[in-house]
């Protein structure tokens, strides 16, 4: 069984996210969406510590095109650059947390 993980963000630099869960899908949704990532993995990749690492590294790379660049340079402006992290660090914090996986929070604490 594979399970899809979908992001959609926000257009403001306050991040809202909320995060549901069933059987097939983990969406994570934003207020005022523009965009949605999905993300298939195996259940079965959270049994080992590869695929945990594998899983979140998905995770982060997903939130990081969701939000887009917190590079200034490429932003062009600190304000973007600062609302980018915080939607990164949101994003994906919301996404560990509701993945409840107490390995993936692990790698998520370092």
């Amino acid at each position: 069984m594979m399970k899809t993980f979908s992001n959609a963000r926000s257009i403001r630099n306050t991040l809202m996210a909320v995060v549901a869960v069933s059987a097939m899908t983990l969406p994570l949704l934003a207020s005022a969406s523009t965009s949605n990532i999905s993300i298939a993995f195996d259940p079965t990749e959270l049994n080992s510590a590869q695929g945990q690492e594998r899983l979140y590294k998905k995770l982060k790379i997903a939130s990081r095109k969701l939000c887009g660049s917190s590079n200034i340079q490429l932003t062009g402006s600190l304000r973007k650059s600062v609302g980018n992290s915080e939607c990164y660090d949101g994003t994906l914090t919301a996404a560990v947390q509701r993945l409840d996986n107490d390995s993936i929070t692990a790698l998520h604490s370092q």
